[in-house]
């Protein structure tokens, strides 16, 4: 019997059949479970991978905490240091309104120091001593407010210069002067460049002619209680 009668015979009878197809199935069988007994580095190598990865996210959970509370504790700091500066520019505040206090005694010591030796020399009789609280007392006086402009006015006759200083410093010891009284006691005699000449008011520097207005101030004038006592020194 040849195989093609074999092959018919198997197909024709129904339990040979049923029997071979159960053999075949069998096999199939065996080898998928022959498969999967002979990749099982694939799932080991899957568990590993997860492994890693849980391994991993684990260290960067923790960097994660870390760097929020180096944030946290950095924003912290920031507040601080936002606090200090804010005290510090109030104390800085409260400092430069008291210094602008003293400015003015400030200034006034500055001209004095900047005026020429000689002039200094020549203002050792009104001011005796050469430290602040001095200087204001000795400066805020009536006789030496006088002196001071009696001074002024040899400066501008001889065409000094320091004479505009002496007149800054006169002017600063008339308002302190002033502080002491309940009305202002002095007023100053202060002509504007372009003014119109009035005798009654200005004496011209500018000898052997005459102005019909002011070119320049070398000293302002003042009244005493709206007396003229002393005019105003002008070109």
């Amino acid at each position: 019997m040849d195989l093609e009668s074999v092959r018919q015979f198997i197909l024709s009878d129904e339990k040979i059949k049923e029997y071979f197809l159960s053999l075949a199935g069998k096999e199939n069988s065996g080898q998928s479970a022959h498969g999967t007994i002979q990749n099982p580095s694939l799932e080991n190598g899957s568990e590993d991978s997860t492994k890693a990865a849980e391994l991993e996210n684990a260290a960067l959970r923790k960097k994660l905490k870390a760097a929020q509370e180096q944030a946290a504790a950095l924003e912290g700091e920031c507040v601080r240091l936002r606090e200090t500066l804010s005290q510090t520019e109030l104390q800085k505040n409260a400092a430069v309104k008291q210094l602008k206090a003293f400015e003015p005694i400030y200034s006034a010591i500055k001209i004095y120091n900047s005026l020429s030796e000689t002039a200094k020399a020549a203002t050792k009789n009104i001011f005796r001593t050469a430290s602040p609280d001095g200087f204001i007392s000795c400066g805020a006086q009536k006789d030496s407010l006088a002196n001071l402009w009696d001074y002024g006015r040899t400066l501008a006759a001889y065409g000094s210069e320091d004479c505009l200083k002496i007149d800054q410093l006169f002017g600063y010891f008339v308002s302190l002067y002033n502080l002491t009284f309940e009305q202002p006691v002095y007023t100053l005699i202060e002509p504007q460049i372009g003014d119109r000449f009035d005798e009654d008011l200005h004496v011209s520097l500018i000898h052997g002619k005459r102005i019909s207005g002011v070119s320049d101030v070398l000293l302002r004038g003042y009244c005493i209680n709206g007396k003229t006592v002393s005019k105003a020194l002008v070109k």
